[in-house]
């Protein structure tokens, strides 16, 4: 009988996943069985020869060839014996080495795979040659990890955790060179003199100390490259926080902005909003990107990632960031670097005996609710009198309605007896995060292994919000002759909980309520007020939930055939799994009035993602005397399959179990939901670095991208660049000169592109309809039009600037200066509801950016001991539409209609607040006064007569600060600014004028009490306190916002040769404590983190290594 094939299909869903895994897990697993038993495979190569006459090293560096195997040999030694008529045929490299050997008095072992060449035992016997000892930087610093080699052989070792080294030469060696070499370190040689202990200085190598560029696809000192980067490195990155790395970077470099979200301040599970330079996008419409339309590309460790994985990344992990900010920088990214490039290196392990390190990062936060000014219950109640909350008032301010006059006795007692609630402590805790990673590492020059695992346990200061991570992270590196392997793995698990009640439901409560009866039992609603207590809601079992797991792998080979050529190939694998769980008790005040079959809510939705990313790369570099030469070409393509999955489920009779299998029903006119977006793309560029005696640089980049995402008549986009630099300091007449260490002035120009597209942009969607039977089939409608003429948006970028060091390169100077013009844009454009759909993508539109930056470092003292250096920067950005029309105007009728504060106009700011200018109360009458555009003055305000009233924008940002450090202590200090923007006082408009009864149900600013136009003659800056007419948005509202933020003081101490180390089994520590957000001065008034209040925090960090 034939056997039956098993069906995929007929496999339980519960089986397939972990089938999935079990896959994943045997091919890394044969991947870490390849590496470790790669030198057994030795065995079975075959080679073959025939020579006439050659030496016996010749010999043998053509079996090496041949076989690929590594042979150790001293070339001196064999280099005098000849061979002839040396022929066979397919033996195995063993036998055809001890072929050769025959007769030469020299034999071959096998160690660990290598094959060592030496004397015949049967010979006098020469004593093996073993040198020892120690290496260590100019401040006797021991330096792990420095490797040590006999000159023209591959015999060598690296430096263990003391900086010590033992070092065995084959027989017969006479007067080896030992060549010691450390990345940023001057390699030095020493020649063998007799003397069995060699100690050695490494000194810092100027050339490479902070001059390198990571592009993430290739590295470059940056005295011979034309881009304007900034690189930050771990230490200096942890000196401003140890919570996030995002957060450090946007306190060191002006250019990198992350904007302060006044809605969900300090949520830990809230994204950001980031800019390099400015925005290139219309903003407000950013609808159609699958990302914000301004943020920058990122890259980890040479691979595409995302914002949140780097927000998500261990800082301990971090080796440095670099900023690649104009196009000669960004443009080998093509159409995704528009908005400027964050490449991510992480540290990689050292060579050496098995070490383990422990990093430990903790934080005390609490709210920072400095920025509310609100009434206390005295005042509250007299407002509400003033205001006619009560009804009207005598002569003598009293009641007139007995009723409401009993009402407000009885609220008046309880004040008078004390009664005054601070709702706002309610939802907040004192948040406690502490983040532990234990990692390992270790190996030789051949292969290099790490090992780190973490957890993070990060509490927000409101209750019931917290983010976890738990991630693992396994890195490999295999050297074999030419051959470079590496790999690493990377297992990650995320928890999230967000609040479920927004901040501001307790701020706005009314001070004289009490939270609980008399029984300390929590009401539902309030006694006298139709207000809902959030204390009720916050208590029940509602929770909004999300998790991801996530694997990822990158693995990297490269070959080098020659000292000038490097072949790369490179290939990622992404696979994510992530959900999120909504649950509203049926006991929630929202559904006070919803039948009893309708209350209470769950909403489920699964996300799956698979992503693939496969490049190859070929780079050459040369010094051919006066000219350096660097040339990179390369092709990648990338793939990403997602889907999502979700449904709904209404009617619970209990929260005691959120289960959808407890509830009634799915919502009326819903049912199950389902999405599948596939995302692919091709890319080939070229980049060329040419430099004339380093003095004069051309930097040349060209990239053609295709993706899925724009339309079938626009697939593809070619991307350029040019950059040209000048040397200055090389030249004559500055190379003896004792001011200017350090002077470059480069040019750029380029089209890098904006590919933050959502997958479906360009594609019709249509959605099947369901509800009644089709005797013709399955029926579809239109949900979203597509358009396949959509095109690339490409951003014309000109940066000029230049670097400068002086006076010992004790002070240092760079400055840029940026213009982008982004044409086309991409936008959804609203359509009439006759088409039936709402908005249809197109390319409307251009935005012109201008930008300059300062950045300055001066180091006032530089000594051994002693180090005090302080920095300034600065950053100035507008952005202006043009190429608009009239194209936008029902966005701005829309505007003008619900009096928001954004238009778009041609040669206006994108930043711009528009509103009606104000003259302010008329001291005769209490009503506000306008000033329409032709200088007249009028009571009625009128949109039509809006003007550009400011700008949120500053004309300045940036930082400062200063650092000292002494021996192994260091103290510092940041500060971060803003002046010359805008802002619009939400809080005023919303909480003093024009409040009607229901909004004075609810607590207001204390200013709607005081400075109120009473009596004519008055001046003052708010209407009449019982006007409860509408209050229009205009220039009153407006003010000038210049803040100054403590961002970071830190304090540390770190060592690595304290005599107190050893006995306790430690080989280096490091200590430090921060205080973080600790304070801030604003010219406005205006609350801040209206659904998650910001945060202030004390931290500490410690990393020890054993």
């Amino acid at each position: 009988m034939k056997k039956k094939s098993l069906d995929r299909r007929e496999i339980p869903v519960k089986f397939r996943r972990p089938c999935l895994s079990m896959r994943l897990h045997v091919v890394f697993t044969l991947f870490l069985v390849l590496l470790v038993t790669m030198p057994s495979f030795a065995q079975d190569k075959k080679v073959s020869l025939h020579v006439k006459s050659e030496s016996l090293s010749t010999i043998l560096i053509q079996i090496k060839d041949a076989s690929g195997e590594r042979i150790i040999f001293n070339e001196n030694q064999l280099e005098k014996i000849t061979k002839e008529n040396v022929s066979f045929k397919d033996l195995p490299v063993k036998e055809a080495i001890d072929f050769v050997l025959k007769g030469t008095g020299f034999k071959c072992e096998v160690l660990d795979g290598v094959y060592v060449i030496k004397k015949d035992v049967q010979r006098p016997p020469v004593d093996a040659l073993t040198i020892t000892g120690q290496v260590v930087d100019i401040y006797k610093t021991p330096l792990p990890g420095v490797t040590v080699r006999i000159k023209n052989t591959t015999i060598g070792v690296a430096t263990d955790m003391d900086g010590k080294y033992t070092l065995t030469v084959a027989d017969g060696t006479e007067n080896p060179t030992l060549v010691f070499s450390f990345v940023g370190m001057e390699s030095q040689e020493i020649e063998y003199s007799g003397k069995n202990i060699i100690n050695v200085t490494l000194k810092e190598d100027a050339a490479e100390i902070e001059e390198v560029v990571v592009t993430g696809m290739f590295t470059r000192r940056a005295e011979s490259y034309t881009g304007s980067t900034a690189t930050y490195k771990a230490e200096t990155l942890k000196e401003i926080g140890n919570q996030n790395v995002l957060q450090s970077l946007s306190a060191l470099d002006p250019s990198f902005v992350i904007a302060d979200n006044n809605i969900t301040g300090s949520d830990p599970n809230a994204g950001w909003d980031i800019t390099i330079n400015g925005t290139t996008s219309i903003t407000g419409l950013s609808d159609t990107y699958s990302a914000t339309a301004n943020q920058p590309l990122f890259i980890l460790d040479g691979f595409e990632s995302n914002l949140q994985a780097i927000s998500d990344l261990s800082m301990d992990r971090v080796e440095s960031i670099t900023i690649l900010k104009d196009a000669a920088s960004t443009a080998i990214y093509g159409a995704k670097a528009a908005n400027g490039v964050i490449v991510v290196e992480t540290k990689k392990p050292e060579a050496g005996e098995l070490r383990l390190s422990y990093n430990g990062n903790y934080q005390v936060a609490w709210a920072d609710l400095s920025d509310y000014n609100l009434m206390n219950a005295k005042e509250k109640l007299e407002f509400e009198r003033l205001a006619g909350h009560y009804g009207k008032l005598d002569d003598d301010g009293g009641i007139l309605d007995d009723s409401k006059r009993f009402l407000y006795n009885k609220r008046l007692a309880r004040v008078v007896a004390g009664q005054n609630s601070y709702w706002m402590n309610e939802p907040l805790r004192t948040a406690y995060t502490h983040e532990h990673s234990i990692s390992m590492e270790g190996g030789d020059i051949a292969l290099r292994y790490g090992l780190t695992f973490r957890y993070k346990n990060n509490q927000g200061v409101m209750k019931k919000s917290n983010r976890q991570n738990i991630d693992g992270v396994i890195n490999l590196f295999y050297r074999v002759d030419k051959f470079n392997l590496s790999n690493q793995t990377t297992i990650s698990y995320t928890d999230a909980a967000n609040n479920t009640v927004p901040f501001s439901s307790f701020s706005r409560m009314n001070p004289y309520e009490a939270k609980y009866d008399a029984n300390g039992e929590i009401q539902k609603v309030l006694e006298e007020n139709d207000v809902y207590n959030p204390l009720w809601d916050f208590i029940q079992k509602s929770y909004d939930e999300n998790d991801a797991l996530e694997l990822k792998n990158n693995f990297i080979i490269e070959y080098r055939p020659i000292t000038q050529m490097r072949v790369q190939g490179k290939f990622g694998f992404n696979t994510s799994r992530s959900s999120s769980e909504i649950f509203k008790s049926p006991y929630n005040t929202e559904f006070i009035g919803t039948e009893s079959t309708k209350q209470g809510s769950y909403n489920r939705t699964e996300y799956r993602n698979t992503a693939y990313d496969g490049s190859v790369l070929v780079s050459f570099g040369e010094v051919s005397g006066i000219h350096t030469y660097n040339f990179i070409a390369g092709a990648q393509l990338s793939a990403s399959h997602n889907t999502s999955e979700g449904y709904s489920a209404i009617g619970y009779t209990t929260d005691q179990f959120s289960n959808p299998n407890f509830s009634n029903s799915y919502p009326e006119g819903e049912h199950p939901s389902s999405s599948v977006d596939k995302y692919r793309s091709a890319s080939f560029y070229f980049n060329g670095n040419y430099a004339f005696d380093m003095r004069y640089l051309l930097d040349v980049n060209l990239r053609s991208d295709g993706a899925s995402v724009f339309g079938v008549n626009n697939p593809f986009s070619t991307t350029w660049s040019l950059g040209v630099g000048w040397n200055v300091h090389n030249e004559n007449f500055l190379k003896n000169g004792n001011v200017i260490n350090y002077f470059k002035i480069r040019y750029s120009l380029g089209n890098p592109g904006n590919q933050n597209i959502d997958a479906k942009t360009v594609h019709s969607v249509y959605t099947y309809y369901t509800s009644y039977p089709n005797m013709f089939g399955l029926a579809s409608v239109v949900s979203k039009w597509g358009n396949k003429d959509l095109k690339w948006q490409r951003t014309m970028t000109q940066n000029i600037g230049f670097d400068i060091e002086i006076f010992d390169s004790r002070f240092r100077l760079t400055a840029d200066y940026t213009y982008k013009n982004s044409d086309p844009i991409l936008l959804s454009i609203t359509q009439p509801t006759s088409t039936g759909v709402e908005t249809i993508p197109m390319n409307i539109g251009a935005t012109k950016n201008n930008s300059y930056s300062l950045m300055a470092i001066y180091q006032i003292i530089r000594q051994r001991d002693w180090r005090w250096q302080v920095n300034f920067n600065l950053l100035h950005t507008r952005t202006k539409y043009h190429k608009i029309g009239t194209l936008l105007e029902k966005y701005n009728e829309e505007g003008r209609e619900n009096q928001s504060l954004r238009r778009y106009y041609d040669g206006v700011s994108s930043t711009a607040i528009w509103a009606v200018k104000s003259m302010g109360i008329d001291p005769m009458t209490g009503d506000e006064v306008f000033q329409r555009k032709d200088g007249s003055y009028t009571y009625n305000w009128d949109s039509s007569e809006e003007i550009i009233v400011g700008d949120t924008n500053p004309d300045f940002e940036g930082n400062f600060g200063s650092t000292v450090r002494y021996k192994g202590f260091s103290l510092g200090v940041n500060f971060r600014y803003r002046y010359g923007g805008q802002m619009f006082l939400s809080t005023l408009f919303n909480k003093v004028e024009g409040l009607s009864a229901s909004d004075l149900q609810y607590n207001q600013d204390k200013r709607a009490l005081y400075d109120r136009w009473q009596k004519p003659g008055d001046v003052a800056k708010f209407k009449r306190i019982d006007d409860t007419s509408l209050t229009n948005m205009s220039s009153r509202f407006v003010a000038d916002d210049n803040t100054l933020e403590c961002k970071s003081i830190s304090l540390g101490y770190e060592t690595t040769n304290a005599t107190w180390l050893k006995p306790i089994g430690l080989s280096s520590l490091t200590f430090r404590v921060y205080m973080n957000d600790i304070f801030r001065v604003s010219t406005v008034k205006e609350e801040r983190g209206l659904d998650y209040p910001f945060q202030r925090a004390v931290s500490a960090s410690l990393s020890v290594r054993f």
